[in-house]
């Protein structure tokens, strides 16, 4: 199959991250042809406008119109609509801790236990179910004009097609959808007095979701009828275009927010020990995933250059790259960093746990503070990693990390020195976007070309020094308990 008149076959890709809403048009053997980006926007008609601006771009700069769209997003984020289809307020993010009373209240009411064997999640002020009980109680006028709820995924679906639908992979987040069943919780959606039909029809990975409609066609200079994907979480999207498709692999999602995630056959039991991790359908419609989050890595670095960058610093980024490479092949720096911006869910959950540092001398530098920010974070995945091996029983023959941080070489060194396995470093463009356009291509009947990852960084024995910053420092201070409580106040 080939694309009009006779040109390439391409496929686009359209991601609403965190902090950035990307599009892209790419060939079938992935290489890129046109890449947009731009902020993502807080609100839901600047979101999907956003959006589609950005696919409009990338279709006018291709040589053909791409045969499929495919639309990935973060997790947990989304809008109530009205009877129009219409967004009831700003989005509700999954930044926004305001529902940790409701978390609390699902747990009590349901059970940690029963509530995991059938969401694959633990209750947490981020789940829409505990955002849904949180209106219900601060603002039920908006929760009762809500005729349906929409992730950031289905709202740009809505936008290019007309039809609300969400992915197996978005659907199983919102702490409402039995993931063994494959279909809504009507028991846990009566929590907030909802209903499985307030909640959008749910169409695997590998079907078309959806129709471009004449009218955004001649907005976005795609063919009206071009079918359009929903890849759902953009996480396993990306962990999809960098190869990670099968039990036995595992991928390093990394962004503003980073996860571990592996492909497992089925659900494991829930832990004695709560973990954190969560697990969810897989992109193949067969397996299932494990996942295990940090909320903030990108984000603590941004944290930290906003407090540390010199004022006016035209690329803040170059910068702190620029600081800390001169201490690139340096043992650690001694310092412990806790990196728990905005708490800590896997391992161990503590959802206030609190950021803080430990171990800073006199000799210590701006460089030392910087680089122990990359150890902590990395550290902090390492854990979250020997977690899901205990929990799976399979420990990966390497970790496949991507994203845009793996643009630093002094954090992918980091990480190399203290994952317990090699890794494996995958240029920028193996991304969600990327991947949403490659499983786009997927539901209509077009393989894609992965091409060959590149060697993984050897890892011939563990580094003493590494082992002991880990295991020494490291551990024992973040499993002990928080000094500062780990309960809000109010």
């Amino acid at each position: 199959m080939v694309g009009g008149a006779g040109g390439p076959t391409l496929l686009a890709g359209v991601d609403i991250g965190t902090t950035h809403t990307k599009a892209g048009v790419y060939r079938s053997d992935g290489v890129p042809v046109a890449r947009r980006q731009a902020a993502t926007p807080s609100d839901a008609d600047g979101l999907r406008d956003t959006a589609l601006r950005l696919l409009a771009e990338c279709v006018s700069a291709a040589p053909a119109p791409p045969l499929a769209v495919g639309v990935s997003s973060m997790a947990e984020t989304g809008v109530p609509l009205d009877a129009g289809g219409d967004p009831i307020g700003d989005l509700l993010h999954w930044r926004d801790r305001r529902a940790h009373r409701e978390a609390d209240r699902i747990g009590e009411t349901v059970g940690r236990t029963p509530f995991f064997a059938a969401t694959g999640l633990h209750p947490s002020a981020k789940l829409p179910l505990a955002r849904w009980l949180w209106l219900r109680r601060h603002d039920p006028d908006r929760l009762r004009r809500m005729v349906r709820w929409a992730s950031s995924a289905d709202l740009v679906l809505a936008a290019l097609t007309g039809t609300v639908a969400t992915s197996p992979t978005l659907a199983a987040r919102t702490g409402a959808f039995d993931i063994r069943a494959m279909a809504y919780a009507p028991d846990l959606l009566d929590l907030a007095g909802l209903r499985p039909d307030h909640l959008p029809p749910v169409v695997a990975t590998d079907r078309v979701a959806g129709r471009v409609t004449r009218t955004v066609a001649s907005r976005t200079g795609l063919p009206a009828g071009t079918p359009v994907v929903l890849a759902g979480h953009d996480h396993l999207a990306a962990a999809w275009a960098a190869g990670v498709r099968a039990p036995g692999q595992t991928a390093d999602s990394m962004g503003t927010a980073e996860a571990v995630l592996t492909p497992v056959v089925a659900v494991p039991p829930m832990p004695a020990t709560p973990t954190g991790i969560s697990v969810g359908p897989y992109l193949d419609g067969r397996s299932y995933c494990l996942i295990s989050g940090l909320s903030s890595s990108g984000g603590l670095v941004d944290w930290w250059l906003a407090r540390f960058a010199p004022p006016g610093c035209p690329d803040r980024y170059r910068w702190f790259a620029d600081l800390v490479a001169a201490t690139t092949d340096r043992p650690p720096t001694g310092i412990v960093v806790q990196p728990y911006l905005n708490g800590r869910a896997s391992p161990q959950p503590q959802p206030h746990r609190t950021l803080s540092f430990h171990g800073i001398r006199p000799e210590h530098d701006l460089a030392d503070i910087g680089r122990a920010v990359l150890e902590g974070l990395c550290m902090q995945v390492r854990w979250m990693l020997e977690s899901q091996v205990a929990t799976s029983g399979q420990r990966p023959d390497a970790v496949t990390v991507f994203g845009g941080p793996t643009a630093s070489p002094t954090w992918m060194a980091i990480k190399a020195a203290v994952m317990p396995v090699p890794v494996v470093v995958l240029p920028e463009d193996r991304s969600a976007v990327l991947g949403a356009a490659q499983l786009a291509g997927r539901a209509i009947g077009i393989e894609d070309g992965t091409p060959d990852p590149p060697p993984p960084r050897p890892v011939a024995a563990p580094d003493p020094a590494w082992e002991t910053a880990y295991r020494s420092r490291f551990l024992p201070l973040v499993t002990t308990p928080d000094p500062l409580g780990s309960e809000e106040s109010s």
